[in-house]
């Protein structure tokens, strides 16, 4: 039945109200409560690009703008100032996916460019900070990450973590807090890289239940990366071997996103196994959070993604294509 103009109207006011308020809802629960900041941050920029991709463009700015205010009025009351700048990337990147999934392209390209210019700002804030100081701005945050390491020890200790493994980490906290910087760009492009992917892929499950139109990325379960990625680890891991430092955080920087890729074609796999074998939802999601948790088991995700090239895990299931399994 259609709807009369007014009746569209109420719908796309409402949806505007409840997009800003969903919005800023999800960046203060992760300010008032630490401990799931991570989890709902990296949710952050999905109500965004959900109603931003529903709404248009120009609602859709109005709505961030508006999600802005209110989110900066309550950290103030809040105390905590410093995530302003986290809501400021994550806004950005919830209009930018936004925008690009209106161009309709293909994951890869979806996921990729949104990257490509949500890092724009971020390096030219480093420039900025380079010029003004002259030194690059994690030149101060490793400091601040040794106390950090270091007043962690001091929790580990009163949870009973044995003294061996309190003194080693006390004594390579500057090692560890050293290598954690040199590795940071991979760590920051594998993060943002995360968000705009996880985020991609629950946007498209609730359009699908809406019933509203999406860009088809078409069946991601049989998802793989380029066959030449094999070339990227087999270079990176040769270059570990250098031991001139700037070789080897190279080398380990190529490395972990070569990685990420396959972890991502792993999961793909994970995925269609999980499909073709109808595994009930509530098992599927133990699983997922196990593999957040429990990060021993990315490892084995991550080979099952890589060696795929070579095996293809894919072919032992044709239940998908109408054969028996």
């Amino acid at each position: 039945m259609l709807k009369s103009e007014g009746e569209e109207k109420v719908i796309v006011i409402r949806d505007f109200l409840t997009g800003i308020a969903v919005s800023s809802m999800v960046f203060i629960l992760a300010a008032a409560f630490p401990s799931s900041a991570s989890f709902l941050f990296f949710l952050g920029p999905l109500p965004i690009i959900f109603y931003y991709s529903k709404l248009g463009r120009r609602l859709g700015l109005f709505l961030v703008l508006g999600a802005f205010v209110i989110v900066l009025s309550a950290l103030g009351a809040l105390g905590h100032g410093e995530y302003i700048p986290l809501f400021c990337l994550l806004g950005f990147l919830g209009v930018t996916v936004g925008e690009v999934l209106g161009r309709r392209l293909s994951i890869e390209q979806t996921v990729l460019i949104s990257l490509g210019i949500v890092i724009i700002p971020i390096l030219l804030l480093i420039a900025y900070s380079m010029l003004r100081t002259g030194n690059p701005p994690w030149r101060w945050a490793e400091p601040y990450l040794v106390r950090t390491i270091l007043e962690n020890v001091k929790l580990y200790a009163e949870m009973g973590v044995p003294a061996e493994q309190i003194n080693l980490l006390r004594e390579n906290a500057p090692k560890i807090a050293h290598t954690f910087i040199n590795i940071l760009p991979s760590l920051s492009l594998i993060s943002l890289a995360l968000c705009i992917w996880l985020n991609t892929i629950a946007v498209r499950a609730i359009f699908h239940r809406q019933g509203v139109h999406f860009p088809d990325f078409g069946d991601l379960t049989r998802w793989k990366a380029p066959e030449k990625l094999v070339w990227l680890i087999i270079g990176s891991g040769g270059m570990l071997l250098i031991p001139e430092g700037r070789v080897f955080y190279t080398g380990l920087n190529l490395l972990l996103l070569g990685l990420f890729v396959y972890l991502l074609q792993g999961l793909a796999i994970v995925s269609y196994f999980f499909k073709t074998r109808n595994i009930p939802v509530i098992l599927r999601s133990i699983f997922y959070a196990l593999l957040i948790f429990q990060l021993t088991l990315v490892l084995p995700v991550i080979a099952v993604g890589l060696f795929d090239l070579w095996i293809d895990f894919r072919k032992f299931n044709k239940k998908m294509d109408g054969s028996t399994a």
